[in-house]
């Protein structure tokens, strides 16, 4: 790709430069609305979800864990459609995927059927969030790729912002809460479908087959296993941390006013790109490792602060994001010939180890206790730092 675009290419690809910012926009949105709300909300209404349906702390884990494989699910048919048809496709499909499902656990009669829901909704950033990898690649210059991947990154962090101060409104009521989430997602979907571009040619298979073997590189290895591990550190954090707060401090206010910290530091992960620019993938890595881990394992200690639990939200909602999307760039670096096949296993690697997460930590909470558990999950983040990243 060259620096200077034309108004079409080789790949099929048109670029007019206008389009960065809309194609940029319209992909925050949709990662909003597929990670922030349909995937990761779950946790913030757990203690109204729990009392309605009287779920034990295993069914809970169970529950949360449909959504990752729900992810793993549709990971690779994401960035199989991406390669072998077109971005635009999977990215339409993830964000109907999250309408669908998060109007099924509004209506949800029965934990299966609320599972079924969790499950779906699950399905979406897996569907809609690899493909943008192969549309950053192929539609702006490569000295803005880190930034315009970082801001739609973000899109996590505006996401779950915006549910905070919605599940504040709607109380005890959160059927009504993901009723909204719905809404916002049919709109969104329909944003993308008049924004993203078409492709207009299509790969063969043989090449498809050969961008798949990219994923035996040997340097790629340090970047897997980094990937699994943060997954199944990072959801514990995800899954149980207003539950944690709830219990422990008998203030579900102050538990709802701690997922809005969590979600508005998270915006501010739009600058990871200038960050890794500035000080390089591998020193920056190094240190959110250990950022996050700190947060993750103090929340449990500093629980009689206010101050202190809204700094381990804001701790963990920047590096949360910015560590996400340094998995990206470190991804798009090793794999420029594939970018949504790397880029979708690695995320596929993270949801891996969300998925597990939740059912290990249902199971650890009686045996550990749910601070220790906290604990355990920080100081194993902090280890993330042992893998090295490009410099």
């Amino acid at each position: 790709m060259t620096k200077h675009f034309t108004s079409s290419s080789r790949d099929g690809y048109d670029r007019p430069p206008g389009k960065a910012r809309n194609l940029t926009a319209a992909g925050l949105a949709i990662v909003a609305v597929t990670y922030g709300l349909a995937r990761y909300c779950f946790g913030l209404f757990l203690p109204e979800i729990r009392l309605e349906f009287g779920l034990s702390t295993e069914t809970v884990g169970l529950i949360a864990g449909s959504s990752y494989v729900g992810y793993l699910a549709a990971t690779f048919l994401g960035a199989w459609l991406s390669t072998a048809v077109e971005p635009r496709l999977p990215i339409l499909l993830g964000g109907m995927a999250a309408a669908a499902g998060m109007m099924i656990i509004a209506s949800a009669a029965s934990p299966l059927g609320l599972a079924f829901g969790v499950f779906l909704a699950g399905t979406s950033p897996g569907l809609a969030y690899p493909p943008f990898s192969d549309v950053i690649v192929r539609h702006t210059e490569p000295v803005r790729q880190n930034s315009v991947y970082a801001w739609i990154n973000s899109g996590t962090g505006f996401g779950v912002a915006l549910a905070g101060p919605l599940a504040l409104y709607a109380g005890a009521d959160w059927r009504l809460a993901w009723l909204v989430f719905a809404w916002l997602a049919v709109i969104v979907t329909f944003w993308n479908m008049f924004t993203l571009p078409r492709r207009r040619n299509v790969r063969d298979t043989r090449e498809t087959a050969v961008s798949l073997r990219l994923l035996t590189y040997d340097k790629a290895r340090p970047l897997f296993c980094a990937a699994l591990l943060f997954g199944v550190v990072s959801v514990i954090y995800w899954t149980y941390a207003v539950e944690l707060l709830t219990d422990l401090t008998g203030r579900p206010r102050d538990a709802i006013l701690f997922w809005i910290v969590l979600g508005m530091a998270g915006v501010t992960g739009c600058f990871a790109g200038g960050l890794v620019n500035r000080w390089g993938l591998g020193r920056t890595y190094a240190a959110l490792a250990v950022a996050v881990g700190a947060a993750i394992a103090s929340l449990p200690l500093l629980i009689g602060s206010r101050f202190g639990i809204f700094l381990s939200a804001a701790g963990f909602g920047i590096g949360f994001i910015v560590m996400t999307a340094l998995f990206g760039m470190w991804s798009m670096r090793i794999f420029r010939e594939a970018p949504s096949i790397g880029f979708g296993f690695t995320f596929f690697l993270i949801s891996l180890g969300q998925g597990a997460g939740p059912v290990i930590g249902g199971y650890l909470i009686p045996v550990l206790g749910q601070s220790m558990l906290f604990v355990a999950a920080g100081l194993l983040c902090c280890a993330l730092a042992l893998f090295r990243a490009p410099a």
